[in-house]
């Protein structure tokens, strides 16, 4: 064959190979950004994560200093008694309240019920169980019914009801209700159907007394619409409810303290675009939802004791011209939430968030165009990345493609710092993050000669990709930063010393050794699935948190389960397959204490008795949210106090032989804070 034959077929092997390389990078681009669109759990669940990280990554900022929160806390309940007061001295505090010059007060709370402490209803008790009349003759008939003198308070002033909406997964109470609906007028672009609605439909609703909501001026919904994961990140400012538009309560007070009561409703092809109220301009989504720019951790308002004010031992400039919140932070009484900034937040707080984002005017939003510009960037990702590998080299793509990452997720907090816009870089980093390693694969299965360098190709690959899964885990707890170096090294000397022992050599060979190296870091990628709430709890979990804490095992899994169902072809990847084993049975127990399946002895897979040990050592010798660390002696000693229960007999012994091994390991790659 001549020079120009042989010339010509290595052309043409190659303009195929780098077209079949460009087809599948086109259809998983496509697939992907598919996905973007209609992402399933997991997915959704890291990208509300790493918008966490971007929200926690903003300067704290300072507030309007006009929301006041006046606090039914511990204090008060324990001068003036428990919960629920008589309405008279909520009636008193409102008052106070008001002759202190407050704009407007809203109530975080709800009067679905006549007030059993009136003397009217314990005279007539009275008189039906004792037949004793007259009892309460000479009060004053205002003083007889405190829910009748806790409505003229309420009508003397700018003072905002609370309720709370019931959707058609909630038992309906079937009941009137008196409620405030809002005056509203609808823009519509052209091509919106008339009268569509996308807001919120509640089917019905727990309201206050007929005679207190008719008294109060104004009224507002407390409600709040968590995300999949538990996180308030968003709150609804208008719901329907029987054809009629009704604000929240934030939005309520704001109105009020402005003396505005017409909203108007912008609406495009896609469903509400935006809300007016005066002079501002509300960025929603569809439904109504407003993004919160939390301030920061910890209370970031005004807090006023409520038994200071009914006392008087308060400065009335802190409630003159103010929006105050009426709510409570006691123990048992309020709603905790969970926010991006704070695993417990009260709900007032929260409610005092959104009201100082309205008056600051400094929204976060997701315009109408976010999600098709995040579809083309997907789709450029991908194709780029394809066009990459066809023409060059992998180390010289992971370098274009680590800057374009790196740039990529710069723009996206410079745009949500400076312009509020919440622009996701997530699927466009997933998309590269999949192309590369999965192209890479691809490309040097076909057209590598040296087996040795596509081998190490590979192992780049597949070490991002690892590293990447392993690091958005680890996002969700800052205090286990060595904890992935540690645990694969750890995993690996282990593997190494069992090996010595003729009952496991043929099983731990060099190359499976390796593998265990490499999927070690994957053991908690299923701590994405669980609440930060009970993530980050500092104290003891109950019972019922540690139950779902348990499911991280199987979040696992299944991650890695459809991972390997979607890109896998049908075929089994040993990687895989090292790693499912490894995040499900990680805590599984050599006597059968242990979980999800509660296997025994070495019903457990080898791979498990061993990641049991480094896990329970990295954790004794680590700091937590939750424990100080201890030594590692103390470890050694816990760890050998349940050999034979715990852990595998013969895993303990070969520990013991290399535990100066793990000491060494454990300072070189100590925590910063360690």
């Amino acid at each position: 064959m001549s020079l120009e034959a042989v010339q010509k077929t290595f052309l043409t092997k190659s303009g195929n190979s780098q077209r079949w390389i460009l087809g599948i990078g086109l259809v998983l681009s496509m697939t992907l950004a598919i996905l973007s669109i209609f992402p399933p759990y997991f997915f959704r669940t890291v990208d509300q994560k790493l918008y966490d990280a971007r929200l926690r990554s903003l300067p704290k900022g300072s507030t309007s200093n006009l929301p006041v929160i006046v606090d039914i806390d511990e204090k008060s309940l324990s001068l003036l008694g428990q919960w629920p007061w008589p309405r008279y001295r909520l009636a008193l505090l409102l008052e106070e309240i008001r002759r202190a010059g407050a704009l407007s007060t809203g109530l975080d709370m709800v009067f679905p019920e006549e007030d059993r402490t009136s003397l009217r209803i314990l005279q007539r008790d009275l008189e039906r169980a004792f037949n004793i009349r007259g009892v309460f003759n000479k009060v004053p008939n205002q003083l007889l019914d405190n829910d009748s003198f806790f409505a003229q308070i309420l009508s003397r002033g700018p003072f905002i009801l609370g309720f709370k909406f019931l959707f058609p997964n909630e038992k309906p109470l079937h009941r009137p209700c008196w409620l405030h609906s809002l005056p509203i007028v609808r823009l519509e672009k052209p091509g919106v159907a008339p009268g569509k609605s996308t807001l919120f439909q509640a089917k019905d609703v727990v309201c206050n007394l007929e005679v207190l909501a008719k008294a109060s001026p104004a009224s507002g919904f407390f409600n709040m619409i968590q995300d999949i994961d538990g996180t308030i990140r968003r709150i609804p400012l208008v719901i329907e409810y029987n054809g009629q538009v009704y604000p929240s309560l934030a939005l309520a007070a704001f109105s009020q303290a402005l003396g505005q009561q017409q909203i108007l409703l912008q609406v495009n092809e896609n469903g509400l675009e935006s809300i007016r109220l005066g002079e501002t301009l509300i960025p929603v989504d569809a439904q109504g939802n407003m993004l919160i720019r939390f301030r920061g951790p910890g209370k970031n308002f005004t807090y006023l004791s409520a038994v200071d004010i009914l006392q008087g031992r308060f400065s009335k400039e802190k409630l003159k011209g103010k929006i105050v919140l009426l709510g409570t932070t006691a123990v048992g009484l309020g709603e905790p939430r969970s926010t991006p900034l704070e695993s417990v937040l009260p709900g007032v707080e929260i409610h005092a968030a959104v009201l100082d984002n309205l008056l600051r005017k400094d929204f976060l939003s997701r315009p109408s165009w976010v999600p098709g510009l995040e579809f083309l960037l997907v789709l450029t990702s991908g194709v780029g990345t394809s066009l990459l590998l066809a023409w060059t080299g992998a180390v010289w793509s992971l370098i274009f493609l680590a800057f374009f990452s790196f740039g990529l997720w710069q723009i996206s907090a410079w745009l949500l710092q400076l312009k509020g816009i919440d622009l996701s870089p997530f699927f466009p980093l997933v998309t590269i993050g999949i192309l590369y390693s999965l192209l890479t694969v691809l490309k040097y299965w076909r057209e590598e000669n040296s087996l040795k360098k596509r081998t190490r190709e590979l192992a780049q690959a597949q070490d991002f990709t690892i590293l990447c899964l392993a690091a958005l885990a680890e996002t969700r707890d800052s205090e286990t930063g060595g904890h992935i170096f540690r645990s694969r090294r750890f995993v690996q000397v282990l593997a190494k010393q069992l090996a010595t022992r003729s009952k496991y050599a043929k099983i731990l060979t060099p190359e499976t050794i390796d593998m265990l190296y490499k999927t070690a870091p994957l053991h908690d990628i299923g701590k994405v699935g669980v609440h930060d709430a009970i993530l980050l709890k500092p104290g003891r979990l109950t019972e019922e948190e540690f139950q779902e804490m348990k499911k991280h095992t199987v979040y696992g899994r299944q991650a890695l389960q459809s991972a390997e169902d979607r890109f896998g072809g049908g075929l089994k990847n040993p990687f895989l397959e090292y790693g499912k084993e490894i995040a499900y049975t990680h805590h599984e127990k050599w006597d059968g204490t242990g979980y999800p399946d509660g296997l025994q002895g070495e019903q457990i897979p080898l791979v498990g008795r061993i990641m049991a040990i480094v896990d329970v050592y990295d954790a004794l010798i680590s700091k937590r949210v939750y424990k100080k660390p201890i030594t590692h002696e103390e470890a050694l000693s816990i760890i050998v106090g349940q050999k034979g229960t715990l852990f595998d007999p013969d895993v303990v012994e070969s520990f013991l032989e290399i535990h100066e091994e793990f000491k060494k390991l454990s300072i070189e790659f100590a925590d910063h804070e360690d």
